[in-house]
């Protein structure tokens, strides 16, 4: 279980009510959350998400526990003589609990010395960063000087060093003078540079890549037979993905597309109840038939290829016992964040090889049900247990390209 840094709380709040079903603070945040909501110091942002966590703390009470400063506490901090401060006793409370307590406990937090401290005292720690610590990108980004550079021409890529620690399948970006000036797959044995992609179909038109990051995207797509791509809305993850499949469906490489879906309604929203009609039916009056209808154009246009069966909508809840060996088509799986680990593994199970795979989703902010988060996720088992092998590759979309709009609507 999660015990949770007066700064997790104030940041993360609302996602760690929705998506946790029970978590520790210690009395001193709830202290410091009420001196924060009264103090004549701190801007009125801060304030807010003060008073906003409290209000959470009091509707959800059968969450949390709080863990109270007690006298074992005040010796836990002189043993490891820890400063007199809010952020040492939170620690030491945190490290009675740890030794005492079954399951075992992480502690969370966004403070840098408070995190020193922690794993200074042997804490199980995590440190948030609105991403995890070791989350993976499918890349590395290295600024390099003139030295560094030098070496890396002359040396590195010559003699096939790998000094960066790539698994196979990941990408370098080299930076010089704050600029990415190449870009470099580790391919297991040697670096592969990456070449200008693009993507053409008839319903889409020719796809070009907006950013270096959708370049490495379509690196993947045309190289390896699964590639995730983990982004915001609006990065160009699914359209990548589905004007992919569909040039292959449109030049014969490939015989029909699979879309995998959970229709999870949107996090806190209501739902509309039962929809009549078949499958199908079922599917197109929810969130995967506006996904379609936005991508391809038309409901018509949908449903044609559904009935001439080049398109099949696959819902998790159903795909036990399906065999995809055979059926030479294209995966796709939308909104793959909204998958437990063994929903994935289900999906997976049902591939063949002669099957081209493309998982999009945001496992960082788009979760929409508390089975799906932390460890649990399906999207982040698949790149945890895939990432390295050859026939997998992996991309993260930092850069929203939908609108303006759109990517302001980030920080809300």
């Amino acid at each position: 279980m999660n015990f949770y840094d007066t700064n997790v709380l104030l940041d993360e709040g609302d996602k760690i009510f929705e998506t946790e079903n029970k978590f520790y603070v210690s009395l001193i945040t709830l202290v410091e959350l009420e001196n924060i909501k009264q103090s004549s110091t701190k801007d009125e942002d801060v304030k807010y998400k003060a008073r906003h966590v409290l209000h959470l703390l009091n509707k959800n009470q059968h969450q949390y526990d709080v863990i109270r400063f007690t006298t074992e506490d005040r010796e836990i901090m002189d043993r490891f003589c820890l400063p007199n401060t809010a952020d040492s006793q939170i620690i030491a409370s945190a490290y009675w609990l740890q030794e005492n307590s079954t399951p075992s406990i992480t502690f969370v937090t966004k403070d840098l010395s408070c995190k020193a401290l922690a794993r200074a005292v042997g804490l199980n720690t995590q440190f948030e960063t609105g991403e995890d610590e070791d989350w993976y990108t499918g890349y590395k980004t290295v600024e390099m000087d003139d030295t560094e550079s030098n070496e890396f021409y002359s040396d590195t890529l010559v003699n096939n060093k790998n000094k960066y620690n790539l698994l196979e399948n990941e990408y370098l970006l080299i930076k010089y003078n704050g600029e990415i000036t190449d870009k470099y797959k580790w391919n297991g044995m040697y670096y592969v540079k990456i070449p200008y992609y693009k993507i053409e179909s008839k319903i889409f038109g020719k796809i070009q890549p907006k950013d270096i990051y959708q370049q490495l995207a379509m690196d993947s797509l045309y190289n390896n037979q699964i590639t995730v791509m983990r982004g915001k809305a609006g990065s160009g993850k699914s359209y990548l993905g589905l004007s992919y499949l569909f040039s292959l469906l449109e030049k014969g490489k490939i015989d029909s597309i699979v879309i995998f879906c959970n229709t999870v309604a949107v996090r806190g929203a209501a739902k509309l109840g039962f929809y009549p009609g078949s499958r199908d039916e079922k599917l197109l009056d929810s969130q995967i038939g506006n996904f379609l209808t936005t991508k391809l154009g038309s409901i018509t246009e949908v449903e044609r290829m559904i009935d001439e069966g080049t398109l099949m909508l696959l819902p998790v809840a159903d795909c036990r016992g399906v065999d995809l060996t055979g059926m030479n088509c294209g995966v796709f799986c939308t909104e793959s964040q909204n998958t437990s680990a063994d929903m994935m593994k289900l999906i997976l199970q049902r591939i063949g090889e002669d099957c081209v795979c493309v998982f999009e989703g945001d496992d960082q902010s788009q979760v929409d049900m508390k089975d799906y988060a932390g460890n649990n996720n399906g999207l982040r088992r698949l790149s945890e247990v895939f990432r390295g092998h050859d026939i997998y590759g992996e991309v993260n979309l930092p850069i929203i390209h939908r609108s303006k709009i759109a990517a302001l609507a980030e920080n809300i």
